[in-house]
């Protein structure tokens, strides 16, 4: 499990892995009907070696290390200067391609995301694309800062909605990623995308449908460990 909540909540961590489970078994239509209705998984294979500049960015972004690590003549590739946003290298510009709005606390996390995906074109423009481990780090990083952001959240309620929310977001992206081996984003069509989008909102009907046990005065700590 990506989080291991504090010991002294096990109330709270069931009641939320509860909650996550069901959601997810509602969103097994979407990941299902966006694989069937897009793009073939490419063929290829990353090449070696790969371009450890891009490398060690990419490393950095999937970490808490803030420090600027992006390549000199990144800047020249991407169009722009990445900055620090939320503890965290990003792409001032960018934002998730989701096929539903998101909350607003997915921005910093969106936008880190998106300078990730930057750099897996820049060292594929420079002849040294990096393997899946790359993608797979960038997309694991995406759905955990989304989670965190929820976290934040006082009410139940609007928690459960901000996780569901995460959840669409992150099956699209771990879809997309799919289909392309976990190599170089490549742009698709958007029809993969608004099918995903048109079942997410019924999965999180779905999810806000199911009946929920009160939970126990106190239960919602805003402390939690990594695991």
């Amino acid at each position: 499990m990506r989080i291991t909540r504090a010991t002294t909540l096990p109330r709270r961590s069931a009641i939320w892995a509860t909650q996550r489970s069901a959601t997810w078994a509602a969103l097994s239509v979407v990941a299902a009907a966006t694989v069937t209705i897009s793009a073939a998984p490419r063929d290829v294979q990353a090449a070696a070696p790969e371009n450890h500049l891009a490398a060690q960015a990419v490393a950095a972004v999937t970490s808490s290390d803030a420090a600027p690590s992006v390549p000199r003549d990144f800047a020249a590739f991407s169009g722009y200067e990445p900055v620090i946003v939320a503890g965290h290298l990003a792409n001032p510009n960018g934002a998730c391609s989701s096929p539903v709005p998101l909350p607003d606390e997915f921005d910093s996390a969106c936008k880190a995301h998106d300078l990730g995906y930057d750099l897996l074109r820049y060292a594929q423009f420079h002849g040294d694309e990096l393997g899946p481990w790359a993608r797979q780090a960038l997309d694991g990083q995406l759905d955990q800062r989304m989670h965190d952001a929820c976290d934040t959240r006082e009410s139940p309620a609007s928690r459960s909605y901000c996780f569901a929310m995460a959840d669409i977001a992150t099956t699209a992206v771990n879809g997309n990623s799919w289909r392309q081996n976990y190599l170089t984003p490549v742009q698709e069509s958007g029809f993969g995308y608004a099918a995903a989008g048109v079942l997410g909102l019924s999965a999180l009907g779905l999810t806000f449908l199911r009946p929920r046990r009160p939970a126990a005065a106190g239960a919602y700590s805003q402390k939690a460990v990594a695991a």
